[in-house]
């Protein structure tokens, strides 16, 4: 059974007394019969049916050529080749040297003993177990392994951590942080923040992180500018002569005033941008209930119905305004905010609904609903708006005609109650059904 260990030498290599392998020797290449060739290590004997021995390469060159025994001739194939049972264990119970006792490679084809190699000697059995244990196995650096090519013995890493690795991480005495060894006298002349400097100026002991803190507000050797420099006081002085400057030029008054003065004109520039501010965000609000109110809001059937006499152009409109989440409508339109459906178009003329879902103005209880016309050109309009209930026999519905000659629309402030229960919000919706038809469109001559 083959046994896999990690060995760079052969057995002749190992062995403590070489005169133990004659009896392992194949009587063809004389070498050991045993296979104990770098990584595999096989403990099987093999021999013909009179019980002459070979190694496994002998074996399988001979019985490739001819299928007899090169010893004795007997016929052999290579299924009749039985194991030798009594050499194998006196192979396993030879003595040997650990192969970590050598250097690291040979030279000339020749092990080189090593002082500071393992100084084991043990039976081959136990040389698999002892090489996975062994602490004079040889390991690449595992500090940095891209930059670091070092290859050490096991039991040598803590001392190559501590002494000779560049790269082994080595923790700063000031800081604590964890640098690597070649960067550490580095990392404390130039970057630790907790090492204790000299401060240029005032020969303060401040730590290098709090220097440029310590120089832009501390230090009373550096030289700074007035503090109402703005005002008009260009002197420049010592920190520490900071109060005796300030008592100057009766307290600094007029430079006080200045920087007042100063203030004063920013402040009322800011008030100016903040009105403006101001204003466009209340155009921003408008534009943002409008498209809330369209977005919230469905509008179905909507396409203009062709009349059937007079000049056959499109001019009436029937269709159907249908309000979701009519509870949160009721809360997010207070008296006189107002609901606008999207737009709809007759020929030319562009119209919307306006709803107020609490009422407008001094209208309580009731909604209030318009219809508005985009003025373009005078119009003549009938329109009816019906509110649809859950019984169709008490659907709302107001008829009116209204001659459109500007932008204001025309409408009921008292349309139908705003009472959940009175059939017309089911669902939690309201639905309009709308029809408008354009009677006289005036446009306009210029003569």
């Amino acid at each position: 059974m083959d046994k896999k260990i990690n060995l760079d030498y052969l057995i002749d290599d190992i062995i403590v007394n070489s005169d133990d392998l004659t009896p392992f020797q194949c009587q063809i290449c004389f070498n050991s019969v045993i296979d104990f060739k770098k990584e595999t290590l096989s403990f099987d004997v093999l021999q013909c049916r009179n019980g002459h021995i070979s190694c496994h390469e002998c074996w399988n060159r001979q019985l490739g050529i001819k299928q007899e025994c090169p010893s004795c001739k007997v016929k052999t194939l290579p299924n009749e080749l039985s194991r030798n049972i009594f050499l194998e264990n006196a192979f396993r119970a030879l003595k040997v040297i650990c192969p970590n006792k050598f250097k690291e490679s040979k030279f000339q084809g020749e092990a080189v003993h090593c002082e500071n190699g393992c100084p084991e000697i043990l039976k081959v059995e136990l040389l698999e177990h002892h090489l996975k244990e062994c602490q004079y196995q040889f390991i690449k650096c595992p500090n940095n392994s891209n930059k670091c090519k070092y290859i050490i013995r096991k039991n040598q890493i803590e001392h190559h951590n501590q002494s000779v690795c560049e790269y082994s991480l080595i923790q700063c005495e000031k800081c604590s942080e964890l640098i690597e060894r070649k960067k550490l006298n580095k990392h404390i002349e130039s970057e630790c923040d907790t090492l204790m400097i000299t401060c240029s100026k005032c020969s303060a002991s401040i730590g290098r992180k709090l220097m440029n803190h310590h120089l832009e507000t501390d230090c009373p050797m550096e030289e700074i500018s007035c503090l109402y420099k703005v005002g008009g006081c260009n002197k420049r002085f010592l920190r520490s002569q900071l109060s005796q400057h300030l008592t100057e030029n009766n307290n600094h008054i007029f430079y006080i005033q200045n920087v007042m003065d100063l203030h004063k004109l920013q402040l009322d520039e800011c008030n100016q941008d903040y009105r403006k501010l101001e204003k466009q965000n209340r155009e921003l609000e408008k534009r943002l209930f409008y498209l809330e109110s369209t977005v919230n809001s469905t509008v179905i059937n909507s396409k203009p119905h062709e009349c059937s006499g007079g000049g056959g152009g499109s001019n009436v409109y029937k269709g159907k305004w249908v309000i979701n989440n009519w509870d949160r409508k009721l809360r997010e339109y207070p008296i006189s905010k107002s609901l606008n459906s999207p737009f709809f178009q007759i020929g030319s003329s562009k119209f919307f609904i306006m709803l107020y879902p609490n009422g407008n103005n001094e209208v309580k209880g009731f909604l209030s609903i318009f219809l508005y016309k985009i003025f373009d050109r005078p119009t003549l309009v009938k329109y009816s708006l019906e509110a649809k209930n859950i019984d169709p026999t008490k659907n709302y519905k107001n008829t009116h005609t209204n001659n459109f000659i500007n932008n204001n629309g025309n409408g009921w402030f008292k349309w139908i109650e705003n009472k959940s229960q009175n059939g017309f919000f089911s669902n939690n919706s309201l639905t309009i059904s709308i029809s408008i038809k354009i009677i006289q469109d005036h446009s306009l001559v210029t003569e």
